[in-house]
């Protein structure tokens, strides 16, 4: 697979003297990976638990999308692992945000690795999180970089205490609540 990304725009945000690494070109490389492992695999789609911006990715991506969201085919009242999932959808890759497989997750990151290496000038970076699956992909391709990852900047990165990658976002570099940052760093808000 040989992607192309040349309209990557990654946000000018800051908080205090720290940008914040906001690109929506994101959902859709990872909906581009995802379809590539789809067909290889033999899966005939996924299904997806999100806020909606992951579903739509995929669905745009071309792949056959049950969507778990607010505004989606169905609605969750609950927390759903992801045994859960693949036994409701055995024939579905489960492409909810911090379910996928770690080779694909790696594959992810090797293309944000491409659409970022030359716009990434900077050594920090705030990473807006609520999986964690996009700051760890970052942190497996740029170890030279810190990103830190903030919760609770706006909608999808909610902090949720069964979000399967908790622990290694926390073991692989900082993590805070948008609130708790701006207290420990005494600055103000941004622009959400």
């Amino acid at each position: 697979m040989k992607l192309e990304w040349t309209n990557i725009a990654a946000s000018t945000k800051r908080i205090g003297d720290v940008p914040l690494l906001a690109f929506l070109e994101r959902k859709a490389i990872r909906a581009a990976v995802i379809k590539d492992y789809c067909e290889q695999a033999g899966y005939r789609g996924v299904v997806c638990f999100s806020c909606g911006h992951a579903s739509e990715a995929l669905k745009a991506a071309g792949l056959y999308t049950v969507t778990v969201a607010p505004n989606g085919d169905l609605m969750a009242n609950r927390w759903w692992t992801a045994a859960e999932i693949h036994k409701a959808w055995p024939d579905l890759l489960d492409a909810t945000s911090g379910h996928l497989p770690m080779p694909v997750m790696r594959r992810v990151a090797t293309e944000y690795f491409r659409a970022l290496t030359k716009r990434l000038t900077e050594r920090h970076y705030l990473v807006p999180t609520g999986s964690g699956e996009t700051i760890i992909c970052l942190r497996m391709v740029f170890p030279g970089k810190k990103f830190i990852a903030l919760y609770n900047v706006w909608q999808g990165t909610e902090s949720c205490i069964n979000a399967p990658l908790n622990a290694l976002v926390k073991a692989t570099g900082p993590a805070y609540d948008l609130a708790q940052y701006q207290r420990l760093k005494g600055v103000g808000n941004v622009d959400t």
